[in-house]
């Protein structure tokens, strides 16, 4: 017998002993309530004090039975389920020795329909191995042919009658196999299910577990994924960066030193042979292409810092209204020479935390914009809105306006927008890369409204916060 079969008959035996255990109380109760009434029938009604012998045994093992239990309380379970096998053995011995009393007696007439019974019965419930079976059912018959041949002479009506038994006997000892080999069975087909299942469940629990872990490589796959994804975003960016500044260096820087070379050239050379006027009007573009270099020089160098300090930021309280006239001061020639008005509208009473450099290259930048595309006579307005904390600055101009197609391309360094202005001023776009840029250093966002023939407003939002503690926690977090 291997492991799992010795296992099986463990845990058979185990159950045998639950449901016995568990049904004591209704069994013994009922059965001696019944031995009870046949004893007192046998002593008063039929007289037969030997009958009543008879079932003095099963009464005192039932009642001793049933006061285990209740003093037992489950603890020694096989003695219990042991002791209600003799009980049910003693219920059967019981009527063989009702035989030994009344079949000897010519004159008593006695039926063997309660023994038939009675072995019925405890063929359903006698739970016990096949040897004990054999030397229960048997044993006692055995017994009484035994006495009969040998002991005590039996009168030759009552053989018929005995040898009733013998076929009852052999049909209760295979009903009582049969019976236990179907619990057994049954018994069996559960474990082995109930076996199963926990096989199924571990193999669930470890497929989950599997499953968890697949997830987590997947996950990290995935965190990878995002991650060379994001990292190919950067180098694309760093290429176009890259990119863009040889355009600079190349071809927008080096335009304006040509004009400032070929000019002072043909001044130095030729001095005596121009007269004032085209003297003047040489100079004159040689001076607005230095200015033009020295501010795409400017912002390159403010654009090569950004690339290498982009957390970097130097909060300091700043009046805007005063940082916009200090702007347009710094661009009113530039404006009066086109002959454009800038005005100043920003609240006076606003007072915010910023990087006042970053924030001044971005005003500048935007104004200088409005004047390049705006024509003679046009204005640009500088105005602010501020609710909830969060203050708005506009830069309006009345110029010449930008296409929608263009206006979704203006913050991409690897694109290239470039519109010459009302007198044919050109530019790079990099000080709006800048803005955007500086701006969204500051936690604020930039945006432009705009209508071709019918101007452009650039806005762009701060935080209206007094401590520079608080501005530098909100602006870290979105870092």
């Amino acid at each position: 017998m291997n492991i799992e079969d010795q296992n099986i008959r463990t845990n058979f035996r185990h159950y045998l002993e639950d449901i016995t255990i568990k049904y004591i109380p209704a069994f013994a109760i009922s059965t001696i309530a019944i031995i009870s009434y046949f004893a007192y029938s046998d002593l008063f009604i039929r007289h037969s004090v030997n009958a009543f012998y008879t079932r003095l045994i099963p009464l005192a093992i039932g009642i001793s039975l049933l006061i285990f239990h209740y003093i037992n309380k489950g603890k020694n379970r096989n003695i219990e389920f042991n002791w209600y096998n003799v009980y049910t053995l003693s219920a059967l011995l019981m009527m063989y020795a009702k035989y030994l009393v009344y079949l000897p007696f010519e004159g008593e007439s006695f039926s063997v329909t309660g023994i038939i019974v009675l072995i019925f019965a405890v063929a359903l419930d006698y739970k016990v191995s096949l040897r004990t079976a054999i030397l229960s059912f048997f044993g006692p018959l055995a017994a009484t042919v035994v006495i009969f041949l040998f002991f005590a002479e039996l009168p030759d009506s009552k053989w018929v009658n005995y040898t009733n038994l013998f076929p009852m006997t052999i049909i209760a000892f295979i009903a009582n196999r049969a019976y236990y080999k179907l619990r057994f069975k049954l018994f069996e087909s559960n474990y082995l299910l109930n076996l199963e299942k926990q096989n199924t469940k571990e193999l669930y629990e470890e497929s989950l577990s599997t499953n968890e872990y697949l997830q987590e490589k997947n996950d990290k796959i995935e965190q990878q994924k995002k991650s060379i994804i994001t990292a190919n975003k950067e180098l694309r960016k760093l290429s176009q960066t890259k990119d863009k500044f040889l355009s600079i260096i190349s071809h927008d820087l080096k335009t304006p030193f040509n004009s400032i070379i070929g000019f002072s050239n043909l001044l130095s050379e030729h001095y005596e042979e121009f007269s004032d006027e085209d003297r003047k009007k040489y100079i004159n573009v040689i001076d607005k292409s230095a200015n033009n270099t020295y501010k795409l020089l400017d912002n390159l160098l403010e654009w090569s810092q950004l690339q290498y300090n982009k957390d970097e930021l130097k909060l300091e309280s700043t009046n805007l209204f005063l940082l916009g006239n200090e702007i347009i001061n710094l661009l009113k020639q530039t404006a009066d020479d086109k002959g454009i008005t800038l005005i100043n509208k920003i609240d006076a009473g606003i007072e915010v935390n910023v990087d006042i450099n970053k924030i001044k290259s971005v005003m500048r930048n935007l104004i200088s914009n409005a004047i390049k595309f705006t024509y003679t006579k046009g204005t640009v307005t500088l105005l602010s809105h501020h609710a909830n904390g969060t203050i708005e600055l506009c830069v309006a101009d009345t110029g010449i306006g930008i296409e929608q197609d263009k206006i979704n391309r203006l913050f991409d360094i690897s694109e290239k927008v470039s519109t010459p202005g009302t007198n044919n001023e050109t530019g790079t776009g990099l000080g709006l890369l800048l803005c955007d840029e500086f701006i969204k250093l500051h936690n604020g966002k930039l945006s432009v409204v705009s209508e071709p023939g019918h101007g452009t407003t650039f806005k762009f939002t701060l935080q209206q916060i007094n401590d520079t503690n608080q501005m530098l926690t909100q602006v870290k977090s979105t870092q």
